[in-house]
């Protein structure tokens, strides 16, 4: 019954575009994450409130490469009413803003941009969070574990020179300054289970007993962090913050792995995207900024929350 009903959704966005309405009715969306566990919640939502609303939403495989991306982005420009642009990362966005811009067609990005970027980019519209805040909200729960004020960390990151591996980095960097609370390593993992489990394991043989909490960029990630503990037989002995809102994270707080989380619900951040841009094509001012919120989330509030 699973594999039906996947074919069935994936056959629902072929679908939508053969028959689009018109340009005036039809939306392009390209997702550089497509097949991402986040978009497996992300991608429905956002098709769900565009039929709602009206309108034929077309979901494009971005497959992470900006240059596709920009194939995509004139794809809207010659025959959609709007684009929604989620990019794979800020510093190639550039082209595909130039663009746009210069076609003058609404659009907006969603989900991974720096409000720096936003202002200097001239872009009209971004749906997303304050990817920084999430490096704020792990520093937060950080701290209640380490209510001392000092303590040692390991960090498995995302991308290195990722915007969110930077963003983060930033928000820790001015959260624990005049603390003695540190990083003794981070390294890489790409957003890869495998190589997070590696990288823990290199973690645990250079650190060992040093080190006091263990911070994961993601879930995905995550799920190699929990693996490398296990197989050493430490897992539920080193506290682990991360960010996310999948449902490896939610089992792990469940179960004591993880102290919380940084939350950010797909769902909404979809359905909000689309909304927007529907506002930008019918002539509605939307602001520059539209904020997805994001909250930490622990053992005692995690059902608070959804998750994917």
């Amino acid at each position: 019954m699973r594999k039906v009903l996947v074919s069935f959704v994936a056959l629902s966005v072929v679908v939508s575009a053969a028959f689009a309405a018109g340009p005036n009715k039809k939306i392009i969306l390209s997702n550089a994450y497509y097949t991402a566990p986040y978009c497996a919640a992300f991608n429905p939502s956002a098709i769900a409130k565009a039929k709602e609303l009206g309108y034929d939403l077309q979901i494009l495989d971005g497959e992470g490469n900006q240059q596709k991306q920009l194939e995509q982005a004139r794809l809207a420009i010659s025959e959609a009413a709007g684009f929604i642009y989620f990019p794979a990362d800020v510093a190639g966005s550039v082209p595909v803003v130039e663009a746009l811009n210069k076609a003058k067609i609404p659009y907006l990005i969603v989900n991974n941009y720096t409000l720096d970027a936003l202002k200097t980019n001239n872009v009209p519209c971004y749906v997303g969070t304050n990817v920084k805040q999430h490096g704020h909200n792990m520093a937060t729960l950080i701290k209640q574990l380490l209510p001392s004020g000092k303590g040692n960390l390991v960090a498995i990151e995302g991308t290195a020179g990722h915007a969110q591996t930077i963003a983060f980095n930033e928000a820790f960097n001015e959260d624990f300054a005049g603390t003695q609370i540190k990083f003794l390593d981070k390294q890489p993992a790409d957003f890869d289970a495998d190589k997070a489990l590696n990288k823990m394991n290199d973690f645990l043989t250079k650190y060992g007993s040093k080190i006091d909490v263990i911070v994961s960029h993601d879930g995905g990630m995550l799920a190699g962090v929990i693996a490398s503990l296990r197989a050493a037989g430490k897992l539920g002995q080193i506290p682990i913050v991360c960010a996310g809102s999948n449902k490896i994270i939610y089992d792990a707080i469940k179960a004591g792995y993880v102290y919380g989380t940084s939350t950010q619900d797909p769902g909404v951040e979809g359905a909000l995207a689309v909304s927007t841009l529907i506002d930008l094509i019918n002539g509605k001012k939307v602001p520059q900024w539209v904020e997805l919120p994001i909250k930490p989330a622990t053992k005692a509030t995690i059902d608070n929350f959804n998750w994917f």
